[in-house]
């Protein structure tokens, strides 16, 4: 499921209140699968605590944005300031699709500039987090997943005998 969001940084929030609410949005986008457990998400972010802000203030987050990839899951999220952070139409609920997040979640983060080292290092230890080019779509759900449903069809069928 291929979605995008737009979060508005200055002059309508500081970096720091934007980052807090980009790492809210992805926590309880993932957080919602039983898969990813309570906390964890932020506590992946928080390496990057200092660093989110600063990729939001110098602009590295605006065109590209961040990209949150699982099976059957690929977010764009962009933090728009100046204008655009004025104009821009929010939607901060859960992304659809979370809640079938595996714990194979992935964070890609585009390229920083003269942050790219400091980006680099802090990502490098973590298995959610990465600085390569993200894949062009979501990876496809693993077929278990697919076809567990909340309805048994094989039941409704042997209802109308």
């Amino acid at each position: 499921m291929e979605r995008t969001r737009l979060i508005a940084a200055a002059p309508v929030r500081s970096a720091s209140e934007a980052w807090q609410v980009l790492t809210d949005l992805l926590s309880d986008t993932l957080e919602r699968s039983s898969s990813v457990s309570a906390g964890s998400v932020a506590a992946t972010l928080a390496n990057l605590n200092g660093l989110g802000p600063a990729l939001i203030a110098g602009g590295h987050l605006e065109s590209k944005g961040l990209v949150l990839v699982d099976e059957g899951l690929h977010v764009t999220i962009r933090v728009l300031t100046a204008d655009a952070a004025l104009d821009v139409e929010e939607n901060l609920n859960p992304v659809p699709g979370g809640v079938s997040a595996t714990d194979g979640w992935t964070i890609y983060f585009p390229p920083a500039g003269p942050l790219d080292k400091t980006l680099n290092s802090a990502v490098k230890n973590s298995p959610h987090l990465s600085t390569a080019e993200p894949p062009a779509t979501a990876p496809a759900q693993r077929s278990e997943q697919r076809n567990r449903s909340l309805i048994d069809i094989d039941a409704l069928r042997g209802l109308g005998n």
